[in-house]
C-alpha cells in the first residue's frame, strides 16, 4: 500500500492527534497508520488506498451471511407479524375502488416494512421481493405483478419513507424504515457502550462491525455520520469524508 504525498495549495491547521496512543488503544496495522496519517494531513492518497476507507457496497436482499439458524429464527418472527389476509387470494388483486385501494396499499407497504425491517433490507430489488413470501404465497398460487409492487412502493415514497434508486425503471428502492436520525443516534450510542468512541474509524470499519447500521447504502451511512459531525459529537478527519473520529469529550 502506497500514498502519494502533495502538499495542500492552502494552508490549513492539523488536527492534533497522537498515532502513537492511537496504536497502543486500538490493533491498527503500520500500513493502516500510515493512511490515516496521510488523510489527517490532507495530503493526496492514491484510488486503491482510498478504497480502503470507503463503505462496502449493500448487499441487496437478505444476508448471505446469515446462519442457517439466524435465518431460521427470522422468518419465524416474520411469519408470526404477518396478518391473516396474506392468505386471502383476493389481497392480491389491486381493488378499483378509491376507497378500498388506500386500505389495500396501507396493508401490503406495512408488510413490505416488516420484511425491510427483520431481515435488516435497507435497499430491495422489486423483482427479488416478488419471489419471497408472502408477497408470492405457492399454497394458494398467487403473486404480486411488477405492477402492483411498484404502485405499493410509490406510495411509501408519497409517505417519504422510501425512495426509487432508479427513477426510470423502478426496480430498486431504498426503505427507511428507520430514520438516517434513529440510525445517527444508535450509532453513537453503540460507540458509547462499547467504549469506541475514543477510537478512530474508517467508514469501511463501521460497515463490518455487524449493526443494523453497519450495512446501510454507502450515501446514508455519510449522511448518519454528517448528523454526527453536526451536533460537535464527531468530526471529519480528512477530505475526503472517511475517516472519522468522536468527540469524547463532548460525549459524555
Amino acid at each position: 500500500m502506497s500514498t502519494t504525498e502533495k502538499k495542500k495549495t492552502k494552508k490549513e491547521k492539523t488536527p492534533s492527534i497522537d498515532l502513537k496512543q492511537l496504536k497502543e488503544e486500538k490493533t491498527v496495522s503500520d500500513e493502516k497508520l500510515k493512511l490515516i496519517e496521510a488523510s489527517i494531513k490532507g495530503l493526496e492518497i492514491s484510488e486503491d488506498d482510498l478504497k480502503t476507507t470507503l463503505p462496502v457496497k449493500t448487499i441487496i436482499g437478505i444476508k448471505e451471511d446469515l446462519s442457517k439458524d439466524q435465518r431460521a429464527v427470522l422468518e419465524l418472527e416474520f411469519d408470526e407479524a404477518l396478518p391473516k389476509w396474506v392468505k386471502a387470494p383476493w389481497m392480491f388483486i389491486k381493488p378499483q375502488k378509491s376507497d378500498q385501494i388506500e386500505s389495500w396499499l396501507e396493508s401490503w407497504s406495512a408488510i413490505i416494512l416488516d420484511y425491510s425491517r427483520i431481515f435488516v433490507i435497507h435497499i430491495i430489488n422489486i423483482n427479488d421481493l416478488r419471489s419471497v413470501h408472502p408477497f408470492q404465497n405457492k399454497k394458494i398460487g398467487k403473486r404480486l405483478t411488477v405492477d402492483q409492487v411498484r404502485t405499493i412502493i410509490d406510495h411509501l415514497v408519497k409517505q417519504n419513507i422510501a425512495r426509487w434508486l432508479d427513477e426510470d425503471n423502478k426496480t430498486r428502492a431504498r426503505i427507511y424504515w428507520k430514520s438516517n436520525e434513529e440510525w445517527a443516534d444508535e450509532l453513537l450510542d453503540f460507540m458509547i457502550e462499547t467504549g469506541r468512541v475514543v477510537e478512530i474509524h474508517s467508514l469501511y470499519d463501521l460497515t463490518q462491525l455487524e449493526e443494523k447500521w453497519s450495512n446501510l447504502p454507502a450515501d446514508d451511512l455519510v449522511i448518519v455520520c454528517e448528523m454526527l459531525v453536526e451536533k460537535k459529537v464527531a468530526r471529519w478527519l480528512n477530505k475526503d469524508k472517511t475517516i472519522i473520529q468522536f468527540e469524547a469529550d463532548k460525549v459524555f
